[in-house]
């Protein structure tokens, strides 16, 4: 992965990662349900979350690994979707748990 890849990975895994399950944790800890995940899981915990995470990351790695052999430039914009995406959900989240907190 190139280094200006690597640091959008890095930044998305910063804020869809760490921040999306630092904030569910919060919120399951203080009682406030998970909703709008899969459906097909009845009542998440943080180890789903955790899972899921995982799977999405290692799938984002390897798509961004096989753009880049086929030196297609839409790595950037994945990843920044990505990185957007991440920032977006944290920050709802923890505006729901301020909301409901306060």
């Amino acid at each position: 992965m190139n280094n200006d890849n690597k640091a959008l990975f890095i930044f998305g895994f910063v804020f869809y990662f760490i921040g999306d399950l630092a904030t569910t944790y919060i919120a399951l800890i203080n009682g406030i349900p998970e909703k709008g995940f899969i459906r097909v899981m009845g009542s998440p915990d943080l180890a789903d979350m955790v899972i899921t995470k995982v799977i999405f990351f290692t799938a984002l790695y390897f798509l961004i690994m096989f753009l880049e052999k086929r030196d297609n430039y839409l790595c950037g914009a994945v990843l920044g979707l990505v990185v957007g995406m991440g920032m977006t959900v944290t920050w709802m989240n923890a505006l729901v748990i301020m909301e409901y907190l306060g």
